[in-house]
């Protein structure tokens, strides 16, 4: 156990509010505490657990273990019944156990750790002086027995009677604590009796009331409180596997293989290649106790060091030792890296005797008169200021791993080195521009940030609603035998209602409509080729064209970003004017400034969508054989069609919603005026 966490436990544990107490850190941590206190105190959860390559159940289970709890937490509601007072049950912590997706996963075995708490509340004893025959004179009370039975079910089927019960799963469960508590109140009743108190002669002389025991009864109470809690089952193997599949003057070549929820690192004596595919943080739980729970959130990540790589084939020079680490939300292992060179076959070199031929020193000689030529030609034309850069060229390709180049190839394989080099170069700049461009056009922006915003939106329109509401029994009021406006009326009422509704879900709504224009677009981006965005050099005719027209492509991918980007932060507001959008829509002399608030959010929700249909259509037009040798032409036509398609449409939207309506929109008000009348 580390003691900064009893430290932590000891201060988490003398809170008496809802509010994280920043004290437990120092300098920086401190005041990083103070700020998310005002944001969100779930932020803070991750200035103590900071492992976030991977999830680290020891930490959170010796964290959580020290937490006492005698209070119930924030949220939970006390119950009572009779005797039985302040009765509550709270399941405090699943381990180990994760959230992600909105989900709770959790693994095999699992342990639930729940607590509970009630008071029997003992009446208090009744005493009466008025004595008369049969009246009760006293009535005292005790507390006779009180119990508690606990039980854990998972999918209603018994798995556990403890506070801190272990037991197994293996399907999605619904996992509920029960207590039952029973009382027992022994209930001892006394009355008034007159008997003689002074006998005299065996004859009473005096009578006087004295308080005997009636009866004894007992009174039984008893409640019943549940908690409960789903969780998911995890199903999932980690499929890893790297295979040692050709080996070539002192450079080994690997291929990696492996699922998209599984984190793998491949290590080698002075190499490795690390490959994450999520994040791991913390959120607090079960305030003002401050469990941690936590918490998996989708994102890739790659680091090497020492290596070339080519997607999942790998290119390293020291093979001393070959491990492959992997992990996923429960489970992790290592394992060897797998030998089968047969797999790649290499050509040997074919030797030539020079003794018995002068072809070969013949070949060499005209290759190294042609370089020299071309290097007279090159100083002449363009200067000494592009030679060192010529030189880089021509010797940055000897240090690749992938094709060996030997002086038995050295006059194809030196422009073949030089060439993709050159693609290389060419890529480089459009892959941060490609790459941005693809996550504007599938990634929702985040409107959780706005849900303060629109809540005070939400709540200045609502100050119209009951003036609307006025509004429509006025009209029903003085609309008398007029059907016609007792119809406007009804409809207005009804209009009114729906309104409402949809204003009050509005930031739901348009969340579930972000999240279902970039499932569609990314369906459909996920059939396009990478390639189809890159420079190739697919035939002479496309290269050609290729470095004539880069320049211009560069050019339509930037104003495309500039695009997108708009629209980016057009949906992103959008939530903040949906429900002005609604409002306007829905009251008649504003409805084409509704139209053209909803029309413009719709249009930038699902643009991408239509805008991943022309990509996909482009990309398979360069399958033909006609567009193949025009390809750089079909992308920057495919990227000016997007561009148009922006401007075209919004255009489009603005004047159909808004212009050429001025004197309808008088006329209307002027209508509902006169009808008000």
């Amino acid at each position: 156990m580390k003691p900064t966490i009893f430290f932590f436990i000891f201060i988490l544990l003398s809170l008496s509010t809802s509010a994280f107490d920043c004290n437990v850190f120092v300098g920086f941590d401190r005041d990083n505490c103070i700020s998310l206190n005002d944001v969100d105190e779930n932020l803070i959860a991750n200035l103590i657990y900071k492992n976030s390559s991977y999830p680290d159940y020891d930490f959170i289970e010796e964290y959580n273990e020290e937490i006492e709890v005698d209070e119930p937490p924030e949220g939970y509601e006390l119950h009572e019944e009779d005797s039985i007072k302040d009765a509550w049950l709270s399941i405090l912590t699943v381990e180990p156990s994760i959230q992600y997706n909105n989900y709770i996963y959790v693994d095999d075995n699992v342990q639930l750790r729940y607590e509970y708490d009630y008071r029997i509340e003992v009446p208090q004893d009744y005493y009466s002086s008025r004595q008369r025959e049969g009246r009760t004179c006293r009535i005292r009370y005790n507390l006779h027995r009180d119990s508690a039975s606990l039980s854990i079910t998972s999918n209603y089927v018994r798995v556990g009677t403890e506070k801190i019960s272990e037991f197994d799963i293996y399907r999605d469960s619904l996992l509920r604590a029960t207590v039952d508590i029973d009382s027992t109140i022994r209930r001892r009743t006394y009355k008034w009796r007159e008997e003689c108190c002074d006998w005299y002669r065996h004859q009473c002389r005096e009578y006087c009331f004295r308080c005997r025991h009636e009866r004894t009864d007992y009174l039984t109470d008893s409640l019943e409180i549940h908690d409960s809690i789903d969780v998911k089952h995890y199903e999932h193997t980690p499929e890893v596997e790297f295979t040692l599949v050709g080996e070539y003057t002192g450079t080994t070549k690997g291929i990696l293989s492996k699922d998209n929820l599984t984190s793998v690192a491949v290590n080698f004596n002075n190499a490795f290649y690390k490959e994450s595919e999520f994040v791991y943080s913390a959120n607090f739980s079960k305030k003002p106790y401050y469990f941690l729970t936590l918490v998996a959130d989708a994102q890739h990540s790659r680091a090497s060091r020492n290596l070339i790589r080519n997607n999942y084939t790998f290119y390293v020079g020291d093979m001393e030792s070959c491990s492959v680490a992997y992990s996923d939300f429960f489970s992790q292992g290592t394992e060897e890296c797998i030998e089968d060179y047969s797999e790649e076959e290499f050509d040997d070199f074919t030797k030539q005797e020079f003794s018995k031929s002068w072809n070969f020193a013949f070949v060499i000689a005209v290759f190294i008169f042609i370089n020299i030529l071309i290097f007279k030609a090159i100083r002449i034309t363009w200067g000494k200021a592009l030679m060192p850069m010529i030189l880089l060229l021509m010797f940055v390709p000897f240090v690749s791993a992938e094709d060996e180049c030997g002086i038995m190839n050295l006059a194809t394989c030196i422009p073949e080195k030089i060439f993709d080099f050159t693609l290389d170069l060419l890529n480089a700049p459009l892959e941060p521009l490609l790459s941005l461009i693809r996550t504007l056009l599938e990634s929702p922006p985040n409107i959780e940030i706005f849900q303060g915003i629109w809540g005070i939106i939400i709540y200045c329109i609502s100050l119209f609603y009951g003036l609307l509401f006025i509004y429509s029994g006025f009209q029903f009021l003085f609309s008398g035998h007029n059907v016609i406006r007792r119809e406007m009326a009804k409809q207005w009422l009804k209009n009114t209602v729906i309104m409402i509704v949809l204003i009050q879900a509005s930031f739901y709504l348009y969340g579930l409509i972000l999240e279902l224009g970039s499932v569609m677009t990314s369906s459909i981006l996920t059939m396009v080729e990478p390639e189809f965005f890159r420079i190739t050099a697919d035939n002479l005719i496309n290269v050609g064209l290729e470095f004539l027209f880069i320049s211009f492509y560069v050019i339509v991918l930037l104003i495309t970003l500039l695009f997108l980007t708009i629209r980016y932060l057009i949906v992103a507001f959008g939530v903040l004017f949906a429900p002005i959008g609604i409002f306007c829509y829905f009251i008649p002399p504003l409805r084409s400034y509704g139209k053209l608030i909803l029309g413009i959010l719709g249009m930038n929700i699902f643009i991408t969508f239509f805008s991943a249909v022309i990509i996909l259509a482009c990309s398979q037009l360069i399958d033909i054989e006609l567009f193949a040798n025009i390809k750089i032409i079909v992308m920057i036509t495919c990227f000016m069609i997007l561009n148009l398609l922006f401007i075209i449409l919004t255009k489009h939207i603005i004047s159909k919603s808004s212009m050429g309506e001025g004197a309808d929109k008088m006329a209307e008000a002027a209508k509902y005026i006169v009808m008000f009348l």
